[in-house]
């Protein structure tokens, strides 16, 4: 076979793969991307790249969840710069999946060497590209991908695998340790990259000494010290970026499980889970309701035990044969990559995005494992034409399912009503899940359906602050003060200092409700436990400007500019406290000079509020001359118009802000008014 012919595949696969996520280039944040993306003000400015490698606050707005992953959180400010504010999520995806890609690349790179070393076989370099095309199909692999904080498992992923493939193909990065560059890169992304260190030794017996784990104690001094050498210099360099981290990591940061051993004792069954996930992705959910094991002679916990003694003794086994070892590596891969969250205590027992890094070895496990069977099913056997060809449609017909797999899970973390929906069928006891499922159900008002979710995540999560601050808002939504207070001071209560949220949505149910010194002390809390939550800053200082707190006003947004310089709301709101103008006519003034859409549309909205109808529907027509497929604008022209009982201009402009935005509730509820309008109009 020409060598050129196994490239011009691998380029096919990286082509089918691509289609297969084509459709996913569009999803919703989700998650955790709240406070790491949305509700982070840090990533909005790319000066302060230099502070995320100081500050490891910086990472995320709320305080349990800030660790320092400095690499990480500079590849999502730099996506922020291109989004448009978030209004456009491609280049988040597109990062993601641009080192998805390059990782396939390298696992072929990296597997064809390995199976090189054990084998001559004519077919080696096929077996490198099925076993990459399994784990890149694999719809396991679209719970990370789908899923943008958790790049930091991809990317550090990436860098692993960049160091090892470095080591094993470039003589020149061996003799001068540069491979070691990439793991410095995966720990600054996620400390997971730190089983660079015993994955390399593994590397290193195996295939470098041509020994197995407990033959290579028999041999030579001289290649004892082949593996000690590299191994302990990559282990220094492991454990110098473990305790820089450790250092570097904020005293906010909350692992988050009490119960420690409990939890180790429960991971063994997980590995046993994660294990058979790479033959049947049948369980693949967002947010499980795993719970931990609460005696070490629970019958799954036994299995796990089991299962895990059994894959050691395979390990052991198949290292002492050259032909085997790349299952023995693959295998010993596996298992290392889970250590880092089978040993310290996540507050969730199991994270599907966490089988990312094992998959890597354990797809070429599988793969050597099922190629060496079918050539020794060949070699004992006279397999006809008809065989061989039934055998590779069947590869093809696996790989092909898979890829149906991950394009389906692709459409379910679409919206965060499809992902907790199908959260809600899987974890029925998750009351986060439930509670971000009623979420999704009263952003489109239907108020049933989220207080019967919200009820159900109480009953299984009765001290879940998120939860009651969550029920708060819909009480006060249907108009049940009372009940909503209630439930404020419950959420705030069991959210303690570690939830600025509870803050927050507490302190605007005050504001609404026209008691803003409350709500103006709850903000300066809130913001104290988290000073990038941009939308706790902008409440206070529409609070303070309000309330002629012009001192207090400037201050605030000082301190916002100096965490996003180029802020254009803490701008103005300096601009307000400065100058005593009103927002109305700083906002006609930045209007006017920048000439840009959203200024114009954010006067409209000023116009709108102030009761100037017209001056809305003027100021939206400017943004519609700048951008003419601008959703927004319509809709502020059709809801103005509704206002002044213009029913066919509101129609008109309601029907074009519907055609070009068709997510807009908005603009369906307003073009509904319109529409009932005209037939009073018309009878």
């Amino acid at each position: 076979m020409k060598k050129w012919i196994i490239w011009v595949n691998l380029a096919v696969l990286m082509a089918a793969v691509t289609l297969t996520y084509s459709n996913h280039f569009k999803n919703a944040l989700h998650f955790d991307d709240a406070h790491t993306i949305e509700n982070n003000a840090y990533i909005r400015d790319l000066k302060n790249i230099p502070l995320f490698f100081e500050d490891g606050k910086t990472s995320s707005s709320l305080p349990p969840n800030q660790s320092y992953r400095p690499l990480l959180t500079t590849t999502l400010a730099i996506d922020y710069h291109f989004s448009d504010d978030l209004k456009d999520l491609t280049p988040f995806h597109v990062t993601s999946f641009a080192f998805f890609i390059l990782l396939g690349i390298l696992m072929f790179v990296l597997f064809r060497k390995i199976i090189s070393i054990v084998s001559t076989d004519p077919y080696n370099d096929w077996v490198a590209l099925i076993t990459v095309a399994w784990f890149m199909l694999h719809p396991v692999c679209a719970e990370t991908i789908n899923y943008i904080i958790q790049r930091g498992d991809s990317l550090s992923t990436f860098f692993v695998v960049l160091g090892l493939t470095l080591y094993a193909v470039s003589p020149v990065c061996k003799k001068y340790y540069l491979y070691l560059i990439p793991v410095v890169l995966g720990i600054l992304t996620k400390p997971s990259a730190l089983i660079f260190a015993p994955i390399l030794m593994c590397y290193i017996i195996l295939f470098e000494n041509g020994d197995g784990f407990i033959s290579m104690f028999k041999g030579k001094t001289d290649k004892l010290l082949k593996v000690v050498i590299p191994t302990v210099i990559a282990i220094v360099v492991c454990v110098a970026g473990y305790l820089f981290v450790s250092h570097m990591q904020p005293t906010t940061y909350v692992e988050g499980q009490s119960q420690v051993w409990e939890y180790r004792l429960t991971q063994p069954f997980i590995l046993f889970y994660y294990f058979t996930a790479w033959f049947a992705p049948v369980h693949l959910n967002a947010d499980t309701d795993w719970m931990i094991f609460k005696s070490p002679m629970d019958i799954y916990a036994i299995l796990g035990y089991v299962f895990l003694i059994f894959t050691v003794v395979i390990i052991f086994i198949t290292a002492e044969y050259k032909a085997t070892r790349p299952i023995a590596f693959g295998l010993a891969w596996f298992l290392l990559a889970n250590v880092p969250t089978s040993i310290i205590a996540f507050s969730e027992v199991t994270n599907d995005h966490r089988m990312f890094f094992p998959f890597v070895g354990l797809s070429l496990a599988v793969v050597w494992a099922l190629y060496l069977l079918v050539r020794l099913v060949a070699q004992s056997t006279q397999l006809n034409e008809i065989t061989k060809g039934a055998f590779y449609a069947f590869i093809g017909v696996m790989l092909v399912g898979y890829a149906y797999g991950t394009h389906t899970r692709n459409e379910v973390w679409k919206t965060d009503d499809t992902l907790w929906y199908d959260c809600t069928l899987k974890s029925p006891t998750n009351g986060r899940g439930l509670m971000n499922y009623g979420l999704a159900l009263m952003r489109k008002g239907d108020y049933p359906g989220a207080e019967r979710y919200f009820t159900r995540g109480l009953e299984c999560w009765p001290y879940y602050g998120y939860l009651h601050v969550n029920m708060a808002i819909l009480k006060d939504a249907i108009g049940k003060k009372q009940e909503a207070e209630a439930y404020f001071k419950t959420g705030v209560q069991y959210g303690g200092k570690s939830y600025p949220n509870s803050y927050y949505y507490y302190a605007r149910f005050l504001k609404d409700n026209g008691r803003p010194d409350e709500a103006v002390k709850l903000l300066y809390t809130a913001m104290e436990m988290a000073p990038a939550h941009m939308d706790c800053r902008y409440m206070l200082m529409d609070l303070l400007y309000a309330s002629k707190r012009y001192e207090e006003l400037k201050k605030v947004a000082n301190s916002t500019l100096a965490i996003a310089p180029s802020d254009a709301k803490s701008q103005q709101y300096l601009q307000l406290g400065t100058s005593g103008k009103s927002q109305l006519e700083l906002t006609k003034d930045l209007a006017e000079k920048t000439k840009t859409p959203d200024n114009y549309l954010s006067l409209s909205l000023l116009y709108y509020q102030a009761g100037d109808y017209q001056g809305c529907i003027d100021a939206a027509k400017k943004a519609l001359e700048i951008k003419p497929d601008f959703a927004p604008a319509y809709n502020n022209i059709g809801s103005a118009y509704n206002i002044l009982k213009q029913y066919q201009p509101a129609k008109d402009a309601l029907l074009k802000a519907v055609e070009y935005d068709p997510s807009s509730q908005l603009a369906k509820n307003n073009l509904a008014v319109a529409e009932k309008g005209l037939k009073e109009q018309n009878k």
